[in-house]
């Protein structure tokens, strides 16, 4: 009998453990091997595989999604064929579900992964095929109103092709690229526009406004949209007397609705200190999509008069979430207390999980003393910065119960088997077509999820992996082995060196990292905040005179930069960590300025930048997370 139960012990064993080997995905094999070869210049090779792939699996995945289309044609375009190369360039249009909202460089007008560079290259084919009308239409497309890093490359390239055939794109080029912008007025008026656009979307906003302004003099009709980008380009550089100067030569020389104009005229009065000139302008913002932000800002003045009263009356006949939280905090400051609960109540019932409802389920404790509202923000409100004040008063951390991994993944073995073997491949778009394909049922949504964020990680596709758990956030906060997915720690090994190094906490420097950049160490802000911790290169250079916005990319350059940055502020500030985080974020000489409270502390809830304040309250949230899942 003991041997019968041996026995059938080592077949379930065998049937549950697997390797990478056991799985069939030859296609994709084929295929990794073949971009792989494209990527090392070896076409002939290359293209080798690529046949096979074809003729072996003509149904494959990769070709349905079209993802295999791109690399084929420019396969056959290094080897120039290009007849072949046009056939699979045309077909290369793929489209992942998550496309737009996974990678933080595409715009919203892109439409597929290879856009830019398919119509750069099928330009080039066509002059190679003596088409040239079709070509010159292919490099015009990639001739944008606004900037990418990825588009760059390639528009850069296409007007190059296209000022032989025409020297006016040499002068786009020179405006554009070469900031050459004494000739703008060499171009087309609807060109000048469009580079009023492209520069406001790089943040060159000085350029910008010498655009705008220009087609504003050389127009003479259909200019409002035109004047209102120019007010908001100033509005952005922090220039508010001309913006307040721009908003009055608008409405002086107006004979339609003004309201647009007075919206921003009065957001100069605001930064001006004309608080009473300011509160008469927005209550000229009678329509246009203004209309909303202008009641908000006449009850915010309002109320810092001291007429409450009028301020909720304004407040009430507004439903954003801003107005809200303005009418709460009106509330309060008039001392209604009864209100107060009422709304917050309203909201907490709507949004239970939301950081402003454990926000609001806090004053109410502080109002009432209900140990009841406490215990709620340990139960729906993990995720905030409110969670470990709660806890710190009730002692009383929330259990969570370990979701069954092993028992899903037994189930699933097949599935599971095939995506880790997937994963080894190191290409995430495969992981997204099979992803895409692949079926659940619909009990198990949250195993799926897990399944999906888990491979990511194991590919080592950090920030796929992050926002697949933040979209499924209330679900993975209830399960020990699941939150982990929310705050991860990878780059362990750069994290600890420079931990130790700088006398930090492990748990501060993911805080930050996780903030900052959700792991994508490629990031490059606007502002020119790069990499993981989104350190500025000048303050690199402070530490590392000789140092590259190329090296900096280097995750272990960044985190290394990072955290003695971090060192730095915490010395400063005597070790306070609100102080620190709001000086990463804001800059160390802000800090100095705002007051403390009796304790020395910094009180979060009175800093004066709301971006500060939200990113202090977040890093901090991330801190105790990471303190008390991994127990440092």
């Amino acid at each position: 009998m003991k041997k019968l139960l041996f026995f059938i012990f080592l077949v379930i064993n065998s049937l549950i453990s697997f390797s990478a080997e056991d799985v069939n995905i030859n296609d994709y094999k084929i295929f990794a091997s073949g971009k792989n070869l494209l990527a090392q210049k070896n076409y002939k090779d290359a293209l080798d595989q690529f046949e096979l792939l074809s003729k072996k699996y003509p149904e494959s995945l990769l070709f349905k999604s079209n993802y295999a289309n791109y690399y084929i044609g420019m396969t056959y375009y290094n080897l120039g064929d290009y007849y072949n190369a046009r056939n699979f360039l045309e077909r290369a249009i793929y489209t992942p579900k998550d496309f737009k909202a996974e990678d933080p460089y595409f715009q919203k007008s892109k439409k597929h992964l290879f856009e830019y560079e398919r119509n750069y290259y099928l330009g080039k084919i066509y002059l190679e095929q003596g088409f040239k009308e079709e070509a010159l239409k292919h490099f015009k497309f990639l001739i944008k109103n606004y900037y990418s890093k990825e588009l760059k490359i390639y528009e850069k390239m296409a007007l190059k092709e296209l000022e032989k055939y025409d020297p006016y794109y040499e002068i786009l080029y020179m405006v554009k690229y070469e900031d050459a912008l004494p000739i703008l007025l060499s171009l087309k008026n609807e060109d000048i526009l469009a580079l009023g656009d492209f520069f406001q979307s790089k943040g060159s906003y000085e350029s910008a406004e010498k655009a705008y302004s220009e087609y504003i003099s050389l127009e003479k009709k259909d200019v409002h949209r035109v004047k209102l980008s120019l007010l908001e380009t100033l509005r952005r550089a922090k220039k508010y007397k001309s913006l307040w100067e721009k908003s009055s030569d608008f409405i002086r020389s107006s004979t339609s609705d003004n309201s647009d104009f007075y919206y921003y005229l009065a957001t100069a009065e605001m930064q001006l200190g004309k608080r009473l000139d300011a509160e008469e302008s927005f209550y000229r913002v009678t329509t246009g999509k203004y209309k909303e932000a202008a009641s908000e800002n006449i009850a915010r003045l309002l109320s810092l008069r001291g007429e409450h009263q009028k301020a909720i009356s304004v407040l009430k006949n507004s439903k954003t979430s801003s107005a809200l939280d303005l009418l709460m905090e009106t509330y309060i400051k008039a001392e209604m207390t009864e209100e107060f609960k009422e709304a917050a109540v309203n909201y907490i019932k709507k949004y239970p999980h939301s950081d402003q409802a454990a926000y609001y389920r806090f004053l109410l404790y502080k109002e009432s003393q209900n140990p009841n509202y406490l215990n709620w923000i340990i139960k729906y409100n993990i995720n905030t910065y409110y969670y470990e004040i709660a806890y710190s008063i009730m002692e009383n951390m929330r259990d969570l119960e370990a979701y069954p991994l092993n028992y899903k993944s037994r189930i699933y073995r097949d599935k599971v088997k095939r995506l880790e073997a997937l994963a080894e491949l190191k290409d995430g778009e495969i992981l997204k077509i099979e992803f895409e394909n692949i079926e659940f049922s619909d009990k198990d949504k949250i195993f799926k999820e897990y399944l999906m964020s888990s491979i990511y990680q194991k590919g080592g596709f950090y920030l796929s992996a992050v926002l697949n758990s933040r979209k499924n956030r209330e679900d993975f906060s209830k399960y020990s082995n699941l939150i982990t997915f929310l705050y991860p720690r990878y780059y362990d090994f750069m994290v600890k060196k420079a931990a130790k190094k700088y006398d930090l906490e492990e748990a501060l420097i993911y805080s930050v990292i996780l903030q900052e950049s959700v792991f994508e160490p490629s990031l490059i802000s606007k502002s020119g905040a790069t990499g993981l911790m989104q350190i500025m290169l000048s303050t690199a250079k402070d530490m590392n005179p000789d140092i590259t916005q190329e090296e900096l990319l280097a995750p272990d350059i960044n985190i290394d930069l990072g955290a003695r940055y971090l060192k730095m502020l915490l010395t400063k500030f005597d070790g306070n960590i609100p102080k620190t985080l709001a000086a990463y974020n804001a800059g160390a000489g802000n800090v100095v300025k705002w007051k403390s409270d009796e304790k020395g502390d910094l009180d979060i809830e009175k800093i004066p930048f709301s971006e500060t304040k939200k990113y202090v309250k977040r890093v901090i949230n991330n801190y105790y997370k990471y303190k008390r899942i991994y127990h440092y």
